[in-house]
This record gives C-alpha cells, sequence and structure tokens, in this order.
C-alpha cells in the first residue's frame, strides 16, 4: 500500500499536472492539459486546481505515513506547493519545513529551500503588517526568514532570480530602504546575472518611491537621477530603455518644480540674489522643462533689479 502511494505522488514530480514553474511567475498555469472531471485523490484535486483540499489530502498522507520516510518527504513536498498555489504561505513554509527534515540529496534540499523563499516572498506582499508572539506571522516575520535563507543560500543557481522577487515583494509593500538593499546585494554578487539590469532599474524606482510626498528631501531624488542614468549607460539596447528615459523626464520636471518653489519662497522675502541663483540651476540642470522656460522669462527682470541694488544691499545676499 505504500508503495502504491508513493508511486502515486512521485508521478506528478516536480509540479503537478497541467501547471509549470516560471522563475518571473511562479507556478503557471497550463490551459492545454485538461483537468479532472471528478477528483477524488490527492493528485485529481491538484489537477483540477482545487489545492486546498489537495493540501488537505497531501497532509493526511503525510501524517498516516509513520515512520515511511519516503511518502512523508514526498507527501509533505506536494503539500508545500499546493499551499504555494493558494498563497497560503504560512502553511506552506511549514510543510516544507517539515520536508526539509527528510530530505537525502542537496538537490531536495535545494528545492525546499527555494519554495521556502518563495513563501517568505508571498508573506512579504500579503502577511499581516505585523507580528503577534508568533501566533501571527506577518511580512517583518517573512522578511527575516527570507533574508536569512537567501544569506545560506546565497550563491545556488537560482539565488539571484529569488533575491530580485524578494527585493521586488519589498519593494510593493512599500519598504524602500529594505528594497534598496537587497537590489544592492544582487547587483554586487551578481553582476553579470540576467537579472541585473532589472535590479538596476527597479532599485532606481525604489529610490523615487521613497521620496513619495515626504518633505523635501533631495536625497532619494538624486540617487534615483543617478541609478536611471547608470541603466541607460550600462544597458543602452536594455527593454526598459524607454521607461527609464521617462523616469528621468519626470524627475527632472519634479526637480524643476521644487527649485521653482524655492525661488518664489525668495522672492517673496525679497532675497533676490538667492532667487536668482535657483533660476540659473533651473535653466543650466533642466532646459527641456517648462520651469526652464519660466525661468528665462523671469531672469532679465531679476538681473536687472539686482543690478540697481546698491553694493551693500548686494553682499547681504537681499
Amino acid at each position: 500500500m505504500k508503495l502504491t502511494i508513493l508511486a502515486m505522488l512521485v508521478l506528478s514530480l516536480p509540479v503537478f499536472a497541467g501547471w509549470k514553474w516560471d522563475a518571473d511567475e511562479g507556478f503557471v498555469e497550463d490551459p492545454a492539459v485538461a483537468a479532472p472531471g471528478s477528483p477524488s485523490t490527492a493528485e485529481e484535486y491538484a489537477a483540477a486546481g482545487q489545492f486546498g483540499r489537495a493540501a488537505a489530502r497531501y497532509r493526511m498522507l503525510a501524517e498516516a505515513a509513520g515512520d515511511d520516510t519516503a511518502v512523508k518527504r514526498v507527501a509533505w513536498l506536494k503539500c508545500g506547493d499546493a499551499r504555494i498555489l493558494i498563497q497560503n504561505w504560512a502553511d506552506a513554509y511549514d510543510a516544507y519545513e517539515n520536508y526539509l527534515t527528510l530530505v537525502e540529496t542537496h538537490a531536495e534540499r535545494m528545492r525546499g529551500a527555494r519554495f521556502q523563499v518563495e513563501a517568505c516572498i508571498m508573506g512579504v506582499e500579503q502577511g499581516a503588517g505585523f507580528d503577534f508572539f508568533g501566533l501571527v506571522r506577518g511580512s517583518q516575520w517573512a522578511a527575516k526568514k527570507g533574508r536569512e535563507l537567501l544569506t545560506i543560500y546565497a550563491y545556488e543557481d537560482w539565488s539571484a532570480s529569488a533575491r530580485l522577487r524578494f527585493a521586488g515583494s519589498l519593494l510593493a509593500a512599500d519598504r524602500f530602504e529594505e528594497s534598496i538593499i537587497e537590489y544592492e546585494f544582487l547587483l554586487n554578487d551578481f553582476p553579470d546575472s540576467p537579472w541585473t539590469p532589472t535590479a538596476r532599474f527597479r532599485k532606481a524606482e525604489a529610490h523615487l518611491s521613497q521620496f513619495g510626498g515626504m518633505p523635501y528631501d533631495p536625497q532619494p531624488l538624486d540617487e534615483a537621477r543617478r541609478e536611471f542614468r547608470r541603466y541607460l549607460d550600462d544597458y543602452p539596447k536594455g527593454d526598459k530603455r524607454d521607461q527609464a528615459k521617462a523616469r528621468l523626464e519626470d524627475l527632472d520636471a519634479l526637480q524643476a518644480e521644487k527649485d521653482w518653489n524655492t525661488y518664489k519662497h525668495y522672492r517673496h522675502v525679497r532675497k533676490w540674489r538667492s532667487a536668482r541663483l535657483y533660476l540659473k540651476e533651473i535653466v543650466r540642470k533642466y532646459p527641456g522643462t517648462k520651469w526652464a522656460e519660466d525661468a528665462k522669462e523671469e531672469l532679465p527682470g531679476l538681473e536687472k533689479r539686482i543690478s540697481g541694488m546698491e553694493p551693500q544691499d548686494r553682499e547681504k545676499g537681499k
């Protein structure tokens, strides 16, 4: 009986019938494979897309297997996969944890670790925003575990794509500082990876998102501009080239508007020389913006006002 159960479980490895794994998208359904009409076994439920029921049955198989580690190992793996597919990330993590206590080969260990990272990525994106004494596993717990796993398995063949996905989950969760750190790890550790251009672009977007609606601080904008320009310099034929150019134009317009508002402040308090400095900076740095055109119109009148000032007033910066 146990051999029959094991054979039934192994037949569909490494993924369920009708589903395939994609490094970018995770599990992707294959519509060419027909689902069973009346599922009754764990495998049939999984093939039919009823992953909650499939996971429950895989767990029952694992718990009923007793000392048969071969059945338990595969059942826990399939239970974790089913939980992943319904985005039940915390239970998926636990199922893979049980699986990892039973593995016999390096390839099996990598399979379990890789999908634990995927569970953590889901947890960052979808978990509660808090951790409650271990009873509720929130995004903080998922991020901590994901970071630990990516540190342990830093240089496997799946590590670069997993770190990109992990960094993306942090970015999606508005955890900008943490996502920037993860993108930087990827850029430093995998400079020749096919994921590096995307990491560079998304790191720039993380800096831009970091600015948000906060009180004006030029550093995030400066960092974003530097990263977008580096993307264009390093990957002149990159698939995000047009987006990077558009982001730079938006950044220039945003920065020019900020400088224009600073100019108006100095004009209001009658600090004419400081006002002139900002107008000249707008024209010099952001020539393609509407603010540069406005600055060009303002400058002659401001220059005339300053030239008519007494020398001592000029020295005071009035």
